[in-house]
């Protein structure tokens, strides 16, 4: 596990953005597609307006979502909505997508089309939030410990956090572990400090624990 602490935004997604643009070819040399799995929020929005403007051959890459609230995909709540408006545009617009939600299904049946169309992901842009959970695995949720089951097969589920708003789709802990790279990225003290005390083992309370500590190539972009 390694952390880059930077003072600004921009150095910080700068970097990762040169850091994932080596690594989308290096991976692009060795297999036909690259699929990276993006989180939504405020954090990753400035990241993906410098990925949309790499020039990169993006009609072989593929965008998917970590985690999606289930609303409408013309939802400012909608994480789907972020990464149209923020990320697949400009260079990206070539870009493949696949979201997780069609609200004309049930959320079983979501659940079922995503395990099955979704190809494994490559790259894995965690975000985390100021109670240590990522993707849409809370602490809170009744469905955690199948979530951070090491041996599911399932690489997304349905999640229902009590104190966060909305039913959501995530991956799971094995489809996390199971990704090629995973970088997470956060900013804020607050953040900085839960960050670290996740670090120090795995802990219920903080469910990015689990994959901090199991797997030792995770890289952290933390800025103030």
């Amino acid at each position: 596990m390694h952390t880059n602490l930077f003072e600004g935004i921009e150095e910080q997604t700068s970097t990762l953005a040169d850091e994932l643009y080596g690594l989308i070819f290096k991976l692009l040399k060795k297999k036909q597609n690259v699929v990276i799995g993006v989180s939504g929020g405020k954090t990753p929005i400035r990241l993906f307006e410098k990925l949309s403007k790499l020039d990169l051959p993006w009609e072989r890459i593929l965008i998917t979502l970590v985690d999606e609230r289930i609303v409408e995909v013309i939802s400012e709540d909608s994480n789907e909505y972020l990464v149209k408006t923020h990320l697949l545009k400009n260079c990206a617009s070539s870009a493949k997508f696949i979201g997780l939600v069609n609200t004309s299904l049930s959320v079983e049946k979501m659940v079922e089309v995503a395990n099955r169309e979704i190809p494994l992901i490559d790259i894995i842009i965690l975000g985390m939030g100021d109670d240590g959970h990522t993707a849409s695995l809370f602490a809170d949720c009744k469905e955690l410990d199948i979530a951070l089951d090491e041996n599911n097969t399932a690489r997304y589920i349905n999640t229902n956090p009590v104190l966060a708003k909305y039913s959501r789709i995530s991956l799971t802990l094995s489809a996390i572990l199971q990704a090629q790279s995973v970088f997470v990225l956060i900013g804020g003290d607050a953040k900085l400090k839960v960050f670290n005390e996740a670090l120090n083992g795995c802990n219920r309370n903080y469910p990015i624990s689990y994959v901090l500590n199991l797997r030792s190539d995770v890289v952290g972009y933390w800025t103030k």
